[in-house]
């Protein structure tokens, strides 16, 4: 099976007291089944959006997790987003220019009044899938839900009651 992460569940039992082999492993591997098709899911929703911001195809999008490790398009994005240049280094041959050009992102979504909690120019360059989402998804919030409202529910409520109906959707 899969490599376990969390302690195992004790096994069902059948009707007459014994364990259903079937069902032995469910629990933990079922588990990471569903956190990797949901990471996966997640990967390309937000792949997709990122490109349709992105607007020119010499800046798409095809690993989020690998094209956003030299800064270069995470700027790009941050730039389309905000009508704001944001300072770059160009020629990125080394890991400290790619870092360089991740903190001057990281430095300008701060200036934005974006909170970013726990995520560091070197997770992103180290490919770190859950905080690369994480801040894809806290991009998302900022540029994309700040200036919608549906009838008299706007901003971070709006999120709220997205996030609501997606989990909805999901869990039915």
């Amino acid at each position: 099976g899969l490599p376990q992460k969390f302690p195992r569940a004790p096994p069902p039992t059948t009707h007459d007291g014994g364990q259903d082999e079937d069902e032995e492993d469910w629990v933990p591997e079922r588990s990471l089944e569903l956190k990797i098709q949901r990471d996966n899911i997640q990967k390309r929703t937000f792949t997709r959006w990122t490109n349709t911001k992105l607007i020119n195809e010499e800046w798409a999008v095809d690993d989020l997790y690998e094209d956003l490790k030299d800064g270069l398009k995470l700027i790009q994005l941050l730039e389309n987003l905000s009508q704001k240049k944001i300072k770059r280094t160009k020629m990125v041959k080394m890991d400290i220019h790619k870092l360089q050009n991740l903190e001057f992102a990281l430095k300008h979504l701060e200036k934005e009044g974006v909170k970013l909690v726990n995520i560091s120019n070197e997770d992103i360059l180290s490919g770190n899938h859950k905080l690369t989402l994480g801040l894809i998804w806290t991009i998302i919030c900022r540029y994309q839900f700040a200036n919608i409202s549906m009838g008299n529910v706007s901003g971070g409520k709006l999120k709220s009651l997205l996030l609501a109906k997606c989990n909805q959707a999901i869990m039915i």
